[in-house]
């Protein structure tokens, strides 16, 4: 009987699009570039003469009700299962509040729920910034938060049966996390995030009338269509826009800036050319997972409102999940989980196509294969002598290639007369840690950086580090059979590896790993990157295929630019190893920054809102470290070893912490991690109607400010005094013509391992 239901719902069901059954809107093309919207005709939406109401989801599914059951759960899977037939390519969708009363449908498994919470704090013990969460400096965007007392919180909750069904002790379970904003400390449970995430159907912009005026909330259609007349959004449902927004900043983002989250939830050029995004508060970041009311109502300044029903896409395998019960087994059980939806074969896969232009960006004068790097030349009067680096990311599989990009951009910048440089570092959430030491020296050659850093010495850290140092005793790359002592020998964990804040070895063990006590909890010495161990950089097995400029092969070379003629474009999502970049680019080089748009509040901001942490290690990395050291442990050191185990990996779409904390020179002696360091850009510019279609007009403003006096909206842009904790090497003079990739440089092979040695980016 069930069987011929589902037949008869599939039939019903396939014979219409997803936006005619669910009263959604009709799919409308991707942003494209700047030239092609002035074609577009008005938006009737900014005409509006009454609001614009939603039918009541019981309206819009009524049909079902003759031929489904009435579980949310078999709906869900009904619906899906026939967009998916209609549209293979095509994510299905449904309604958020019919997500959620599926979600909400799922039952608590106690034990389980139990058994997960305790599984998880031994990875949250490897979080270096605990004791700053808990106790953050009084200028800290974000209140205090004791992750670990919230944990036990989850639990307490759990024994004394607080909880209704799993999707509430998921949601609590997420609260544990979210708080930290943190872009590299993540746990995404798996009931919130392997079947729906969670969209509203309409993207924002936040835009100054006249470039000075504090910033307002226009809807991105009004403004691409009709900009002349596009409304102020002055209320999202009954609550004052901004407020609003601000508020969903504070629950959810992964960037540690209110200003900075601020900015992710709207719509930039950059944002799309990264991965097609329209700002969070459309779709994407870690409010994806929880659910925001079944419609959303915007009121306008003039007098207009349009209300839109909020909706999830379904990107679990809803196949014969017809109830809760169903849903747990499918996408909640270890054992069990297969919520990935059922594809047909592919062919082995190839090598992304080259692009020959950044979607969104004008024509470059060279980049990398894809979107990661590119350099442009400004024209017009006033710019004729500034070049423009836009490094959308470290994240890369030729990493040689990147490196000789930013090379060649620079070489035939001076050769072209450029003397002045911006560095567009908008959406940048981190990459290849290398890259980021790369091009700070490939700008200033001549100086050392410091990157000082340290890990939280806890147990397992402890246990592993023991280990992994005993085996490498005698430990010779160049004669070594044994990849695994490669990877043990050439990491953290070895005593021997890495440099102290004196760029020296560190003698014994407990020179370097302590442990050493600040702020109430136990940390490893200060450390630094050996750049010179050519395993780490130019081996395109262990490395990263090349040198790091300065060091091995890639030495003798001159600044290109002065300091005082290079300034740093933000957005607000600077993270990772971007952070890493920025930093050693204002401490070390004295470079000036540019922050663009924030709240609308009066009085700068900082440009480097995301994670500042040093290094993020997945829980899996985690995880296999211990069970290489189990091998040759201690009775002592495996008790502790054994409590890091798959559960809590099985369990969610993503676990990370940041591992590793950044220090600056200018803090070494009272510890604090830069990730509680306010660092405010020298100057503040906002976000302009024009900047929404044309990337160019962010740039040609920034470097108003930068190179031509121009004013801020708020600070001003001096010359910036370097750090005087810095070294020299010898100069000489530019290599004149640089190859692209050939097969002398090849790029490594980035498995897992390598990942945990070189990559960080922030996750969201």
């Amino acid at each position: 009987m069930r069987f011929a239901y589902l037949c008869a719902s599939l039939a019903v069901v396939a014979a219409y699009p997803a936006w005619a059954i669910f009263d959604l809107p009709q799919p409308t093309p991707s942003p494209t570039q700047s030239h092609s919207f002035s074609q577009q005709q008005p938006n009737p939406l900014i005409d509006r003469t009454e609001s614009k109401k939603v039918k009541p989801l019981a309206n819009d599914l009524s049909f079902l009700s003759k031929v489904a059951p009435a579980a949310p759960c078999a709906i869900v899977s009904i619906s899906s299962a026939a967009q998916r037939i209609a549209a293979p390519t095509v994510v299905p969708v449904v309604p958020a509040q019919l997500a959620y009363e599926c979600l909400n449908s799922v039952p608590l498994n106690k034990t389980a729920a139990l058994e997960l919470v305790d599984s998880i704090e031994p990875y949250i013990e490897w979080q270096s910034s605990l004791a700053w969460l808990k106790d953050p400096p009084r200028d800290y965007d974000f209140p205090p938060h004791d992750v670990l007392g919230a944990l036990q919180s989850v639990k307490q909750n759990l024994v004394n049966d607080r909880y209704p069904n799993e999707h509430s002790f998921q949601t609590d379970l997420y609260a544990v996390f979210t708080p930290a904003h943190d872009g590299h400390f993540v746990f995404f449970p798996d009931l919130l995030s392997r079947a729906f995430d969670f969209r509203r159907q309409r993207a924002l912009v936040s835009i100054s009338e006249d470039g000075q005026s504090l910033p307002v909330i226009k809807l991105f259609d009004d403004v691409i269509r009709a900009p002349r007349v596009a409304s102020t959004i002055t209320q999202i449902n009954g609550i004052d826009a901004s407020e609003y927004l601000v508020y969903d900043v504070v629950k959810t983002t992964g960037l540690q800036v209110i200003d900075a989250g601020y900015n992710s939830l709207f719509y930039s050029k950059a944002g799309f050319a990264l991965n097609n995004g329209t700002g969070f508060f459309a779709s994407g970041g870690r409010g994806r997972f929880l659910y925001s009311g079944p419609n959303t109502t915007l009121t306008f300044e003039n007098g207009t409102s349009l209300t839109f029903q909020n909706v999830a896409r379904v990107g679990g395998n809803f196949t014969g999940v017809d109830n809760g019960q169903a849903f747990y087994q499918r996408f909640c059980d270890p054992n069990r989980f297969n919520a990935t939806p059922p594809t047909p074969p592919v062919a082995p896969p190839v090598a992304p196509p080259t692009l020959p232009l950044v979607p969104g960006y004008p024509p470059a004068v060279i980049k990398t294969n894809g979107t990661e790097v590119s350099g442009y030349y400004l024209d017009g009067d006033g710019f004729e002598d500034v070049a423009v680096l836009s490094v959308l990311t470290f994240e890369t599989q030729t990493p040689p290639q990147f490196q000789s990009v930013v090379e060649n951009f620079f070489r035939l910048a001076k050769r072209d007369g450029k003397k002045k440089l911006l560095i567009d570092l908008s959406q940048n959430g981190g990459g290849l840690i290398f890259l980021g030491y790369d091009i700070f020296r490939q700008l200033f050659p001549d100086i050392v950086q410091d990157g000082n850093s340290r890990w939280r010495a806890n147990d397992n850290f402890n246990a592993i580090s023991q280990v992994f140092s005993s085996l490498a005793q005698d430990f010779d790359p160049n004669t070594t059979p044994s990849q695994t002592l490669v990877v043990q020998a050439n990491f953290v964990f070895n005593y021997r590896e890495d440099l102290n804040i004196f760029d020296r070895s560190f003698g014994t063990f407990n020179e370097k790993f302590g442990p050493f006590h600040v702020k109430d909890d136990e940390f490893t010495n200060l450390m630094r990157w050996n750049l010179s161990d050519p395993i780490l950089t130019r081996n395109t097995t262990f490395g990263i295929g090349t040198d790091v400029t300065g060091y091995g092969f890639r030495q003798n070379f001159t600044r290109p630019f002065a300091p005082e003629d290079i300034v740093l474009l933000y957005d607000g999502g600077c993270a990772s190893t971007c952070t890493i970049f920025s930093q050693f680019m204002r401490e070390l080089g004295g470079v000036k920054s540019i922050a663009m748009g924030g709240r609308p509040t009066p009085g700068p901001i900082e440009g480097i809102g995301g994670v500042k942490g040093s290094q993020v290690l997945l829980w899996s990395d985690i995880y296999e470290y211990a069970q290489s050291a189990l091998l040759n442990a201690t009775e002592d050191q495996a008790k502790n070893l054994r409590l890091l185990t798959t559960l809590p990996l099985s369990r969610s779409a993503a676990a990370g912490a940041n591992v590793r904390d950044a220090v600056l020179s200018r803090n070494i002696y009272d510890g604090t991690p830069s990730q509680f360091i306010r660092e405010r850009s020298d100057c503040r510019l906002y976000y302009t109607e024009h900047m929404i279609t044309d990337v160019t007009a962010i740039w040609k403003s920034a470097a108003d400010s930068a190179f031509n006096g121009k004013p801020c909206a708020y600070g001003s842009l001096p010359i910036r005094p370097a750090s005087s904790t810095v070294g020299s090497l010898s100069q000489g003079f530019m290599i004149e013509s640089t190859k692209f990739i050939t097969s002398e440089q090849s790029s490594p092979e980035q498995n897992a391992a390598w990942l945990a040695v070189h990559d960080q980016k922030a996750i969201y």
